[in-house]
């Protein structure tokens, strides 16, 4: 077995208490800052974003036992991508204030994303607490301008062996068509730009997943009136 120091050593909450790892890959191209017309009330995307990524934690954290075992992560991604945060409990989440520019280059992001979710099932296991399966979630407004080939193959594969569930939140001028490459049917549309909605699913997503075994599959939830499922059609 590996052996860690103790500063090496990732943070962890109940460890004997089986485990979620949830990483948000978000789209942070120069499209999210556009406001687009009155429908959408002049709103920009960016700092709509900002609000509900920002109140997700305290919403989670209500739930003393989604809490306990929810593991968050942030991924950016424009002209290339940067972790904002490392894999931490969901309580010390810190606040974000994303910018946006540049294009939309989702697959090297992607990739990195899928290398820290297995890093953390891997992680956990090594300290004997039994992981449920990770959720990347990609919220974005564009189409990829990089080669997401491989990495398309490569989240394929980790899905159909139930290892992984990778959901995209379709934001007004996302290409769906390449996202439901990447997600196959789990891809939603967000009607304007009411993140928070979205994420209050999650949260009761996670909340249904804290209280399932791991390898069960959890109860679904209901999506607000702002969001629908993306048909393949």
């Amino acid at each position: 077995m590996e052996q860690f120091t103790f500063a090496e050593v990732p943070r962890i909450v109940n460890a004997s208490e089986p485990h979620m790892a949830l990483l948000f890959l978000l789209d942070t191209s120069g499209s999210m800052e556009d406001a687009r017309g009155d429908y959408y009330g002049k709103l920009k995307p960016i700092n709509e974003l900002n609000s509900a990524i920002n109140r997700f934690k305290g919403s989670v954290c209500e739930d003393s036992q989604t809490r306990d075992i929810l593991d968050v992560a942030i991924i950016n991604f424009d002209d290339d991508y940067t972790v904002l945060q490392e894999f931490t409990p969901v309580e010390e989440m810190k606040t974000i204030n994303l910018t946006s520019g540049g294009m939309t280059n989702l697959g090297n992001a992607l990739n990195k994303a899928v290398d820290m979710v297995e890093e953390r099932s891997r992680f956990y296991r090594r300290m004997g607490t039994e992981p449920y399966k990770p959720w990347i979630v990609i919220i974005s407004d564009g189409g990829p301008t990089d080669d997401i080939t491989a990495v398309t193959a490569r989240v394929n594969e980790l899905v159909s062996q139930e290892k992984l569930a990778v959901w995209a939140l379709s934001v007004p001028g996302a290409n769906n068509a390449v996202l439901h490459q990447i997600c196959g049917q789990r891809v939603l549309n967000l009607e304007g730009y009411d993140f928070k909605g979205f994420l209050d699913w999650a949260n009761k997503s996670m909340r249904a997943v804290s209280r399932s075994a791991p390898g069960e599959k959890a109860k679904g939830q209901e999506l607000p009136s702002t969001v629908t499922i993306d048909s393949l059609m």
